[in-house]
């Protein structure tokens, strides 16, 4: 063997040593169990609620998430339920919120009797052998944590146990999100705008029928925009 190739190999194998640190290190947990961090792509996921229904992170994509594990035998889990139905289920969940409680390792008769006993309204998703959890934390690690994410799907707020303090910032962080993804709607819309007025200068009047659809749609849509921002405006009152 020359010298030229065992430095290849030498560059291969040191290569290989980077992966299977750089794979390791990324699944060590942090000092609260999370093996996932602020900024990263949240991992790809499918939850099956009770209902039989599903939906995915592709079906998120676009809207502002909150993920909530937890468990019926949590009893901290139970503490913090009932503020997230009040404080972010019931005054987010018409502006572009999702929030989905994953169940840990419980049967679907129980999820139900759970969320009934907790007086939650927001759905409630099964995991069963914690396989969700374990995208997100140490299999091991506790249950009670809830995970923000963007309307691209990137991480962008991580919470443990319940305390007050993590859980007013959190709020807050959903407030920003959705306070940005509704300024990107509103200039999307008013962009559209634009086209549609370009589109009427050059357009005879007897084929003016689709136009004035779309100028129809678009008001629509402009009146749920604001009547959106109208609830951000509450809403951030009581921040």
């Amino acid at each position: 063997m020359d010298d030229q190739q065992r430095a290849s190999d030498m560059i291969k194998r040191s290569l290989f040593f980077l992966l299977v640190l750089t794979i390791a290190f990324s699944q060590t947990p942090d000092e609260r169990g999370y093996i996932v961090y602020v900024g990263d792509d949240s991992p790809n996921f499918v939850l099956d609620f009770p209902n039989g229904t599903q939906t995915s992170l592709e079906d998120l994509n676009g809207q502002v998430t909150m993920l909530q594990f937890t468990a019926s035998w949590c009893h901290v889990c139970r503490e913090e339920m009932p503020h997230i139905e009040k404080e972010i289920w019931k005054v987010y969940k018409n502006i572009g919120l999702s929030v989905i409680g994953i169940d840990r390792d419980e049967p679907a008769d129980v999820i139900t009797k759970f969320a009934k006993e907790v007086q939650v309204t927001y759905p409630l998703a099964l995991d069963p052998g914690a396989d969700i959890f374990a995208l997100f934390a140490d299999r091991s690690s506790g249950v009670t944590r809830n995970i923000v994410l963007g309307p691209d799907g990137k991480i962008v707020f991580l919470t443990r146990l319940f305390e007050i303090q993590e859980f007013d910032e959190m709020k807050r962080v959903i407030h920003s999100l959705l306070e940005n993804r509704l300024k990107e709607q509103k200039d999307s819309l008013a962009a559209k705008k634009q086209i549609i007025s370009q589109l009427k200068k050059h357009q005879p009047p007897n084929e003016r029928y689709s136009t004035r659809k779309l100028e129809t749609d678009l008001y629509k849509a402009e009146r749920e925009l604001n009547r959106k921002e109208r609830r951000l405006a509450l809403a951030k009152l009581k921040l």
